[in-house]
């Protein structure tokens, strides 16, 4: 079974991180040359069958999506094991940093976290295989591709993934505001670790939570008190990579000259 790609980052990325079988290009009549200029050089490049149909169909096709004239058939996305993981962290001399979705729900968190994923150089993402998402092509737009270069794993129980990370020597952090968390700034995160993001509206839940090693937060200095789930999974990820590579400091600016 194949499904259908939409939103053109989302496409050349699939093609230039070769994981999925690719079918086709479908392009509409109607889209000018330079519209989709380097699709049609990223299918070519690789072999990939372009195909011209009237905009209508890929409208109906893609439904309410914005397909940008573009679609892009591949096979399902290529899930992959824990070990798989493990195996990039360590090609890379790296201690292993994972993210672990606890049902997220809404195909733009889980696609924006993905992206953040990717951005910082996370090794690996888990989900769980019933009553979560999977790799769909509205997470691969929301990702903007970014998705098809991440390993991700599809486990039947998070709880039970946990303690597989953790008789790996990975540590457990569980984002949440609750009693027992600590500030995300008084958190050792420069160890092997995996990042646990939890439900939008209920947080992690509680046999999930108390698996974990420990508990962080993002403390609050505003009026809300709560950070949208991508968001604040966002944020932890990179503190989480800036403990293990901090950012050099900018220069500090001469202003003793200045005018005013």
């Amino acid at each position: 079974m194949t499904e259908l790609l939409y939103r053109r980052n989302a496409l050349l990325e699939t093609m230039s991180a070769g994981r999925r079988k690719i079918v086709r290009l479908l392009l509409s009549h109607e889209s000018t040359p330079t519209t989709n200029a380097t699709l049609v050089v990223a299918a070519e490049s690789r072999a990939i069958p372009i195909e011209r149909v009237p905009r209508a169909e890929i409208r109906q096709w893609a439904g309410d999506s914005a397909h940008q004239d573009a679609l892009l058939e591949v096979h399902p996305y290529p899930y992959v094991g824990i070990a798989e993981m493990h195996a990039r962290a360590a090609g890379l001399r790296e201690a292993p940093l994972l993210l672990m979705l606890d049902l997220l729900q809404s195909p733009g968190n889980f696609g924006r976290l993905l992206r953040t994923a990717e951005a910082v150089g996370v090794h690996g993402a888990l989900i769980q295989k019933r009553r979560a998402g999977g790799v769909t092509p509205a997470v691969v737009a929301a990702s903007m591709g970014a998705s098809e270069h991440l390993l991700i794993a599809r486990v039947t129980n998070l709880a039970r993934a946990i303690e597989q990370l953790r008789s790996d020597d990975v540590w457990v952090a569980g984002l949440d505001p609750g009693a027992g968390s600590h500030p995300i700034s008084q958190s050792d995160l420069n160890r092997p670790l995996a990042l646990v993001v939890g439900n939008e509206g209920k947080g992690l839940r509680r046999l999930v939570r108390k698996r974990c090693d420990f508990l962080i937060n993002i403390p609050m200095h505003g009026r809300v008190q709560s950070l949208n789930a991508a968001v604040a999974g966002s944020l932890a990820l990179y503190a989480a990579r800036n403990a293990r590579d901090p950012i050099t400091a900018a220069p500090t600016i001469d202003d003793s000259a200045h005018p005013c």
